[in-house]
């Protein structure tokens, strides 16, 4: 049976249905004991939304000062209620969702510019070997390039779809990522496919 470190009393039930607050004194449960007590700083100030309990500290999203009932853990910090209801509402991404959509958007953008540059070199390639009268190896390379190519452009799509449906800070990255690759697997399809009709005509 655990107990409060802020008023030491015995808790009974369920983790899950006490919460996060001693159900006896209000206070956070899992923060450590020295936290409790008022900084030589807070000690002539009060908090803003409980004029009467002693300030615990600053809130570090908007500046406010806040109490012991208050003070809400947040994503590793101590923030006031305000803050997590206003981030709530505003659905606000969390920093290592913000990190992976930029990801997703600088990938998808790298990948398309790179399935174009190798569809280019392939074109060389394919001039090169019909210059060369039609040289095997070459041949070889430019199916190779232009199937690479597809790959890089297919993960390119991939992943800017998924960082547009995530709808973060860099849709434009992610937008223009997304419509090179998108346009390079357009291409080869439509290339691919009008070869296949125009050997079967």
């Amino acid at each position: 049976m655990p107990r409060c470190p802020a008023c030491r009393e015995w808790i009974r039930g369920e983790r899950e249905k006490v919460g996060a607050r001693c159900p006896h004194c209000r206070l956070p449960l899992y923060e450590r004991p020295e936290l409790f007590k008022p900084r030589q700083e807070d000690a002539e100030n009060h908090c803003s939304v409980h004029p009467a309990n002693p300030a615990r500290g600053a809130c570090p999203r908007c500046g406010n000062f806040q109490c012991d009932l208050c003070r809400t853990r947040w994503r590793g910090r101590s923030v006031c209620a305000a803050c997590v209801d206003r981030a709530l509402g505003a659905e606000e991404a969390r920093p290592e969702e913000r990190r992976a959509h930029l990801w997703e958007a600088v990938l998808s953008l790298v990948l398309g510019i790179f399935a174009w540059l190798s569809v280019g070199l392939a074109i060389l390639l394919a001039a090169a070997a019909m210059a060369g009268g039609g040289e095997p190896a070459l041949i070889l390379m430019f199916v190779f390039l232009l199937l690479g190519s597809m790959g890089l452009s297919a993960l390119g799509t991939g992943l800017g779809a998924a960082a547009l449906y995530t709808r973060g800070n860099h849709m434009i990255l992610a937008t223009i990522g997304l419509v090179l690759s998108g346009l390079h697997v357009g291409a080869l399809v439509g290339l691919f496919s009008f070869s296949v009709w125009n050997a079967n005509s």
